[in-house]
């Protein structure tokens, strides 16, 4: 290994003066007794650690909560075009439904939450319990029975079925 580049500066030549009588020699190998350590063991040394536990996961609940959003209320129009659709629905139908997902850990007036969209096939309509029951879409599958995935999204959180 030559360094004629490095004596060209001040550095350089502070460099030679204090270290060049080993410069030019070369890398000892390691003893037997003391083998050099494999690249991924000297990763493992300088990869990231978590100092406090849990502070990621505190991180990223604090995160969510501030991009909750307070809800948007319909339209009388709105509303109407959603009834007659909702009317229209047939048990099998697959549909694609947007509703508000009110944060529960959140009690303020008006309710802060999330807009969720889901797809899934429609179980009914229950008019008096005023809710839209859903099949999700990626349920279980075991074997020889397929087990579905369900969800209630009430008909007052119901903004849009697409």
């Amino acid at each position: 290994m030559t360094n004629d580049f490095a004596k060209d500066t001040p550095e350089g030549r502070a460099v030679m003066e204090k270290y060049g009588d080993i410069l030019p020699l070369s890398r000892p190998e390691p003893s037997p007794k003391h083998p050099r350590m494999s690249l991924g063991s000297r990763a493992k040394i300088f990869s990231p650690f978590a100092a406090l536990r849990g502070f990621d996961e505190e991180l990223s609940e604090e995160s969510a909560r501030t991009r909750l959003v307070p809800r948007a209320g319909l339209a009388e129009e709105e509303q109407a075009a959603l009834s007659a659709k909702l009317a229209g629905l047939a048990r099998g139908q697959q549909v694609t439904v947007r509703y508000f997902h009110a944060d529960p850990l959140c009690q303020t007036d008006p309710p802060l939450g999330r807009y969720r969209t889901v797809t899934g096939t429609v179980r009914g309509v229950d008019w008096t319990a005023r809710v839209l029951r859903l099949d999700l879409e990626g349920g279980h599958a075991g074997p020889g029975l397929e087990k579905a995935r369900g969800l209630d999204v009430s008909l007052d959180a119901l903004e849009a079925v697409l």
